[in-house]
């Protein structure tokens, strides 16, 4: 809280999905904002894991394949403690997101799926260009997707308004399939698979360290 901002990515066994997320962020974040990356917490948890293990191999390469650094990793169970920190929560599923919000009912606003956030982070963003260039819009023409009118361009003060936003407009993106908001767990399976599941990770993470990051 404060002048930082943390964000927690949450999978089962902390071994695949989260870290690959948490090291595409914090490796998109500083290519983005240089020393203000420093900011920002980027962190990770499982809900069925054990403290001290291992990235997997393959994710570890997935992580290095996006310029990502997968060193010194090890995984974390999920507590109430690593909820309680965090400014946004991102899940890797539907489920994940449920643990979490039963966990810490009063995550609710600031707990997403990867691609939930990232969808409504992109409509908001979008939305908010519109605006800029259609100077006679009204606040009756704004629908329930709009990002707020000035969004901030101080990046930790930026972030917080975007995910209040995207908590107001939960719901009015949707995915054209609900399994999009759930990203599949590729441990035990063919690089192939973690080669998938990586691609759908960094065009969320990508997606979203722009919307929270601003230009």
């Amino acid at each position: 809280m404060g002048d930082t901002f943390a964000i927690l990515y949450v999978c089962t066994g902390n071994m695949c999905r989260s870290p690959m997320a948490e090291r595409m962020t914090r490796a998109a974040l500083a290519a983005r904002l240089g020393p203000d990356a420093d900011r920002f917490t980027v962190y990770s948890a499982g809900t069925g894991t054990v403290d001290g293990r291992a990235m997997t191999a393959e994710a570890a390469a997935q992580v290095k394949a996006y310029s990502a650094d997968p060193a010194g990793f090890v995984s974390a169970e999920l507590r109430e403690s690593h909820v309680g920190g965090a400014d946004l929560v991102l899940a890797a599923t539907r489920a994940h997101r449920s643990d979490v919000v039963t966990l810490v009912p009063g995550a609710l606003r600031r707990t997403f799926t990867l691609t939930e956030f990232a969808r409504l982070a992109a409509a908001l963003t979008d939305r908010a260009r519109t605006d800029r260039a259609q100077t006679g819009r009204t606040p009756a023409d704004r629908t329930a997707v709009d990002a707020p009118p000035d969004l901030p361009t101080e990046p930790v003060e930026r972030a917080r308004a975007l995910v209040a936003a995207a908590a107001r407009a939960r719901g009015t993106v949707r995915p054209a399939r609900l399994d999009d908001d759930d990203i599949p767990d590729p441990i035990g399976q063919s690089v192939e698979v973690y080669e998938h599941v990586g691609a759908v990770i960094a065009e969320a993470v990508g997606v979203s360290v722009t919307a929270l990051a601003g230009s």
